[in-house]
Parts: structure tokens; C-alpha cells; sequence
């Protein structure tokens, strides 16, 4: 059994910030929920390889298949945008997929907050540049929509997505503990 709390490092992005580029190689391109809905077998493949301590307790508890259905199912509290999940293509292989969503309640000034409510890449295309791609496309859609606020965390052990919410200019806020959550 894995533990039941881990850290968290928060980041932000806000509506000063102009949206990233989110401009795409050849033969890559972006499908839109409502063309090609997430494959369970994408999501179940990044949460059973991923380094997060909260997508390692969801795959021990519940198995991966099961997890990916719950994640695709959203859980309550959050809002779509119109073409929620985006999945995006190498030579028309599923890379990696996000999904971007608005908290239900939670505006400012008439404006909605959000968060990335998962993304993952294919264990098979990590480390070419795919996340940067997807946290782009998700910041330029959320923030396209009107949000004023994108807040996102991760686990401190998932090195690789801290150095890219550093590296695309997020504000790191300081970690902070969490009880793992069931899906």
C-alpha cells in the first residue's frame, strides 16, 4: 500500500501572462473531444507509468483501466470547455492527451479559474517535448476561454513536470501536504 499523503508543488498562471504558442511540428496535430473522444487505454498507460505518488495510489486501488474511466468521467465540480479533451498526434499515434476544465462557482470579477485536470504522454514519446506541447495548448485554450486564473499542482517527486511549469514561466508556489484523494 502506498502512503496515504504526499506533497504538492502548486503552480500558477495568470491573465497578465499573453498565452504560450502552442504551434505544432509536422505531422503532429491536435484532435478535440469532440471528434475524437480519450482512448481509456491512452490514460490507463500514463497513470500506470506515471511518477505520481496520487496516479500510483489510484492505479494500486482501483487498476489503471479503471482509474483512466474514472479520470475520463470527471469528477464533480468542474466544467468542460466545449472541446474538453485534446489529444494530440505524432505520424497519427496518440501521444499524450489534456484535459483542461473550469471550477464550477469559482470566478473573480466575472471571470472563471481553472486547472489542467490531468495530462499525460505515452510512456513511448516522453522526453520529446509532447508535455510542453500539451501544457501550451491547454494555458492558450483556458486562457483564450477568459479564465483568470489556471491553478495546477504536482507531485515534488514528478521532477520532470516541475522543470516544464518552471521552464513555460508558471509562478511556483510553496509544497504543500495532501491526503490522496480517491477517484
Amino acid at each position: 500500500m502506498l502512503q496515504q499523503t504526499y506533497w504538492k508543488i502548486p503552480f500558477e498562471w495568470t491573465s497578465r501572462q499573453p498565452p504560450p504558442n502552442d504551434a505544432l511540428p509536422k505531422d503532429w496535430a491536435w484532435l478535440d473531444g469532440r471528434t475524437s473522444p480519450a482512448p481509456i487505454w491512452l490514460v490507463a498507460d500514463v497513470l500506470a507509468s506515471s511518477p505520481g505518488a496520487e496516479d500510483r495510489y489510484q492505479v494500486e486501488m482501483l487498476g489503471a483501466d479503471e482509474a483512466a474511466r474514472r479520470i475520463v468521467a470527471l469528477a464533480p465540480g468542474f466544467s468542460y470547455l466545449p472541446d474538453r479533451w485534446h489529444l494530440l498526434t505524432v505520424q497519427q499515434a496518440m501521444a499524450g492527451f489534456v484535459l483542461p476544465v473550469i471550477y464550477d462557482g469559482c470566478s473573480r470579477d466575472g471571470l472563471d479559474e481553472a486547472t489542467i485536470y490531468h495530462m499525460g504522454v505515452a510512456p513511448e514519446h516522453r522526453g520529446s517535448g509532447i508535455g510542453r506541447l500539451l501544457l501550451r495548448r491547454a494555458t492558450r485554450l483556458l486562457v483564450n476561454h477568459g479564465v483568470w486564473r489556471i491553478y495546477c499542482d504536482t507531485p515534488s517527486n514528478d521532477h520532470p513536470m516541475i522543470h516544464l511549469f518552471e521552464s513555460e514561466g508558471w509562478t511556483r508556489h510553496p509544497a504543500h501536504e495532501r491526503p490522496i484523494a480517491a477517484l
